[in-house]
């Protein structure tokens, strides 16, 4: 059963206690992770039927940019991005469930809280997109410092209900004073999401590229990362759970 911590921690405890949030609520998020699973793999099949049907080539780098910047990629490209980021959301409600020693909420319950919230979550990744494109257009550096710094907006959004301009604020006052020690957490969580990623793509890809490449090869590829993502989704939202976790801590105790 999972123990909420109850002191700030080094990194290497944080970590360690965003592995047991997701160990915790693997079992109740993993048909999330599946429809998340679905609906990745839906797009990318879509894609390859259009350029079928358009006769596109989808033979290299090139092609299949042409192929994903035809309107209607692009419109079944930007559903796509909505309805993952409410099921994003309802993985962060199940998992605080976890962490707040609760009852998890039903499939349907979660997903309808993920829908619900949907609206100031799209909102607020667009603000958060636009102000680290505007950083990243500043010389990278303040880019970089901003996608860190509000990145904990959707977690504040799902656990304590906050707005599109809460959300994004709450996250600068928990980072402020933190920045390299939440860097460092996240950072973490991200390679070791990318380390399996990158291992599951060898994995297929290999006997794709002996094979030669083709479409078949690369849809083949595309579908199998699309799978991982069972797996793989409750990773990033427990890091970043149990960091807003510490940050929070570190808050009250007035820990710098």
């Amino acid at each position: 059963m999972y123990q909420k911590p109850t002191q700030p921690a080094l990194i290497g405890a944080i970590v360690e206690d965003a592995v047991k949030i997701y160990r915790a609520s693997f079992r109740r998020c993993v048909l999330i992770g599946v429809l998340y699973a679905v609906v990745s793999a839906a797009l990318d099949l879509c894609v390859v039927a259009f350029a079928h049907h358009e006769g596109l080539p989808m033979t290299d780098v090139e092609a299949l940019l042409e192929v994903y910047q035809q309107p209607p990629v692009l419109a079944l490209g930007l559903l796509q991005l909505v309805i993952l980021l409410a099921l994003f959301g309802a993985v962060l409600v199940v998992q605080d469930a976890v962490v707040r020693g609760e009852a998890a909420p039903d499939l349907a319950r979660a997903i309808s809280i993920g829908f619900a919230r949907l609206g100031r979550f799209v909102l607020a990744t667009i603000c958060y997109a636009a102000l680290v494109i505007l950083g990243l257009l500043l010389l990278i550096v303040p880019g970089v410092y901003i996608s860190n710094l509000l990145s904990l907006y959707p977690v504040l959004m799902y656990i304590d209900d906050a707005g599109t301009q809460q959300s994004l604020e709450g996250s600068y006052r928990l980072m402020l004073g933190h920045w390299w020690h939440s860097a460092t957490v996240l950072g973490v969580a991200a390679a070791l999401l990318s380390l399996i990623a990158m291992m599951v793509d060898m994995a297929v890809g290999l006997p794709a590229l002996l094979g030669g490449a083709d479409v078949t090869g690369s849809t083949t590829l595309q579908l199998a990362s699309d799978a991982a993502d069972a797996l793989l989704l409750p990773m990033l939202p427990a890091a970043m759970l149990a960091l807003t976790n510490d940050l929070k801590l570190r808050q009250r105790r007035g820990v710098r």
